[in-house]
């Protein structure tokens, strides 16, 4: 089946496969069921999509309305370290922004020891991208931009449990086998390497929350 979802984005040009994760929940919050077979197709298609890929961890339906009403909002986070997954969460934000009922939380995690390398071309990229986010040039009133230091694996863990009851939706890029120290720690304690060190503990059954998490993988290089 990945062959004819990859081919079928391919014959229409899609710039987005959005997959559902294999595990589902029920409404206590409890894992329901899991899907192996679910799992590898997501897999397959992450190694082999001609374009990016999400994988949509759903928890919206657990103790609310995924109905927005009239005049509230649907609060959405991106978790933001750098890199080109990174990149690309930015860039599908950008582009929820444009619905009026939807509120955009950037949160950039650093590192105090972080020095910013103007010769590393993923840092110039990320600046660029962050640019729009962080001077509220992409809608007023809509979008905030915040910073937060954050040194290892554990205090990225505690960071996320204090924000997943604050938004109805947190992207955060794959950024598969991409080292950073605030992650440091964190990977080897990872179940799905398909969402990623970030995605995978926010799926975790031990954090809970009713924010559902989109993990997403910028395009990669497809060669004949």
């Amino acid at each position: 089946m990945h062959e004819d979802i990859c081919t079928v984005a391919l014959d229409k040009l899609v710039s987005l496969i959005v997959l559902p994760f294999h595990r589902r929940w029920s409404v206590d919050g409890s894992v329901e069921s899991e899907d192996h077979n679910t799992r590898i197709l997501n897999c397959s298609v992450l190694d082999r999509a001609p374009c990016s890929v999400g994988i949509l961890v759903d928890r919206g339906h657990l103790g609310q309305s995924s109905i927005v009403a009239p005049g509230s909002s649907f609060s959405v986070a991106i978790i933001f370290l750098g890199g080109k997954d990174d990149r690309e969460a930015l860039a599908f934000g950008k582009r929820m922004t444009n619905d009026s009922t939807i509120s955009l939380t950037v949160i950039r995690l650093v590192a105090s020891a972080d020095e910013v390398d103007g010769s590393k071309w993923d840092n110039v990229l990320d600046a660029e991208e962050l640019k729009g986010f962080r001077y509220n040039d992409v809608r007023e009133g809509f979008v905030i931009y915040l910073e937060e230091v954050v040194e290892d694996g554990p205090q990225m863990a505690l960071l996320l449990r204090s924000i997943v009851d604050d938004y109805d939706l947190i992207i955060v890029g794959r950024r598969f086998n991409v080292n950073s120290p605030q992650t440091s720690g964190l990977s080897e304690w990872s179940e799905f390497p398909e969402l990623g060190t970030i995605g995978d503990l926010l799926a975790s059954p031990d954090i809970t929350c009713r924010a559902s998490v989109l993990v997403v993988q910028q395009q990669k290089m497809v060669t004949q």
